[in-house]
């Protein structure tokens, strides 16, 4: 039997799924909003958001990465990389965790 035999064409239909995500509900966290980012990696292996899609559709690009840090999330919880952003002049922190998924810190009327 050869290496070869192992490998077979499979056919999927539909997204392929690469982490078991479980996201938190946002209803007992009213500081996180998960998003959907757009993003690149450089020939580095630098991972770049460009753009993020907020709950309700809208799409903002980000103008410019300003820092990047391994940090937690107090007013959210969580923690992971964490891109300090300027989308539309003000200062976002946009969070990448280590399940796949991405968030930013919610305001509220505290």
């Amino acid at each position: 039997m050869g290496v070869y035999d192992y490998h077979r064409e499979i056919t999927v239909t539909g997204p392929v799924t690469l982490y078991e995500k479980m996201p938190e509900v946002t209803a007992d966290n009213p500081y996180k909003a998960y998003v959907d980012v757009t993003a690149r990696f450089t020939r580095d292996g630098e991972l770049v958001p460009l753009s993020l899609t907020w709950e309700d559709g809208r799409t903002y690009e980000i103008d410019r990465v300003r820092d990047v840090q391994r940090l937690a999330s107090r007013k959210a919880g969580g923690a992971g990389i964490c891109y300090f952003c300027t989308v539309r002049g003000q200062e976002i922190q946009l969070f990448y965790e280590m399940n796949g998924l991405w968030f930013v810190t919610r305001k509220t009327d505290d």
